[in-house]
């Protein structure tokens, strides 16, 4: 899979899946996944470059439908990827790969869904007040707690493996690791 991006642009797509959870990977499978990531109209933006990236890319910005970096207001645009370009590539990738993006993201889901009314307040087994009973929402366990907080580290992790591979960003690493013996 040879990506048609400069490594500005994928880099700054690295930086967008990184501050949008899945929603990038879900936005190279489905056009409203696209539309929804460019409605949220914004940007991310940190002290220095994420790993890899120029050291100029310390932040990016939703600017109609692109993304651009550095941020609107923070000098002249240095990198911009289009909804067309990020269609593209979504649509260039592998089967195999898309599969492994659809499958992370049903986990994701489905992780999302079995912990969405959990509750950590103090009030599980006593009132907070003389007014009121004990928390009736669900309190997990710590086994519970523990078991759910794996499962998101591990699909995080899985997040950022996908988006590396999508992007290719892994293959210049290992020509400029035997760059080094010449």
């Amino acid at each position: 899979m040879h990506s048609t991006l400069t490594s500005e642009q994928r880099h700054l797509l690295a930086f967008v899946g990184r501050s949008s959870g899945t929603a990038l990977l879900d936005a190279f499978l489905e056009e409203r996944a696209l539309r929804s990531l460019l409605a949220r109209a914004g940007g991310a933006s940190g002290p220095t470059a994420p790993h890899s990236a120029p050291d100029w890319m310390t932040s990016y910005w939703t600017v109609g439908s692109k993304f651009v970096s550095p941020r609107p207001g923070s000098g002249p645009t240095r990198a911009t990827v289009t909804a067309t370009q990020i269609q593209r590539l979504g649509q260039a990738l592998p089967s195999a790969l898309r599969g492994e993006i659809a499958d992370l993201l049903t986990a994701t889901r489905a992780e999302q869904d079995r912990t969405w009314q959990w509750c950590r307040c103090p009030y599980a087994y006593e009132a907070r007040n003389a007014h009121s009973g004990p928390c009736t929402r669900y309190h997990p366990s710590d086994e519970e707690d523990r078991e759910h907080y794996r499962r998101a580290n591990e699909m995080r992790d899985k997040t950022h493996a996908l988006l590396r591979r999508v992007l290719d960003l892994d293959a210049g690493a290992q020509l400029d690791l035997f760059d080094q013996f010449i």
